[in-house]
């Protein structure tokens, strides 16, 4: 399977925005335990590029280094554009990077997605990492309810990605061209089971990279499936042992 290119990555995102009238991205980066800082690099643009940490506001909000970034970068802009390209060429491959074509407002966006951080579960509050693009899928896919999800979607009219064998993948929203601003929530509501089955995917990463299973499918994504799928498994039978075990006991 041949990998996009940051370039075709960039000319793919181009292509979708320009077919619905929108000539920026809005940039999710993820700064977790990255050996860099955007910021520095970012305030040195021409024009500014707006931007926002997702921490702002927060008890995490000194950690600014760490924070996930909103980025909204104008593509008719040569500078933009080309410190767009690197910045996919070093962090895509990396899975941090999550993109949006929005009509929304810059601050409207900026609010909404911080609120979409924020989750309640048990009676407690806590942080829901749906910026990471190996997260972002299964929530969509499997683990939010229709109308959770619906939250997501009325951000943007696409959001963006690219898969653990660098494949891009677009999810259509039902955010239209007319609209600039949106009505903010509160923290989302999760479930004892949507909880278990978010910390699956960590525990199934985690052995994809272990080493021990690399010889399970052809592409990352195909043995990302196969041992969440048992990941799933092993915490439905309420096991706590070795997980590298488990799976290996049922291939």
């Amino acid at each position: 399977m041949k990998m996009a290119t940051p370039t075709e990555w960039q000319e793919q995102i181009e292509r979708v925005g320009a077919r619905v009238g929108i000539q920026h991205v809005d940039v999710l980066l993820d700064q977790t335990a990255w050996d860099n800082c955007a910021i520095p690099a970012m305030k040195m643009l021409r024009p500014d590029v707006p931007w926002f940490s997702l921490f702002s506001g927060t008890p995490e909000e000194k950690l600014l280094e760490q924070a996930p970034l909103l980025m909204r970068l104008d593509l008719a802009q040569w500078k933009h554009k080309a410190w767009f390209e690197e910045l996919i060429t070093r962090c895509a491959t990396d899975a941090r990077l999550l993109v949006l074509i929005s009509p929304l407002s810059f601050d409207a966006l900026s609010r909404a997605l911080q609120v979409l951080l924020q989750i309640k579960w048990g009676g407690q509050a806590g942080l829901l990492r749906y910026y990471d693009p190996r997260i972002f899928p299964l929530l969509m896919n499997r683990i939010l309810t229709h109308e959770q999800r619906a939250e997501y979607l009325r951000l943007a009219s696409y959001w963006g990605w690219l898969d653990r064998d660098e494949q891009p993948h677009w999810l259509q929203g039902n955010c239209q061209m007319h609209e600039e601003h949106v009505q903010v929530g509160s923290a989302m509501d999760l479930s004892d089971q949507q909880c278990d089955l978010i910390g699956c995917i960590s525990d199934a990463q985690n052995l994809l990279v272990g080493g021990n299973f690399d010889h399970l499918e052809t592409s990352q994504e195909s043995s990302f499936a196969t041992l969440y799928a048992f990941i799933v498994q092993a915490n439905e039978d309420n096991y706590f042992g070795d997980l590298t075990e488990y799976v290996r006991g049922k291939l």
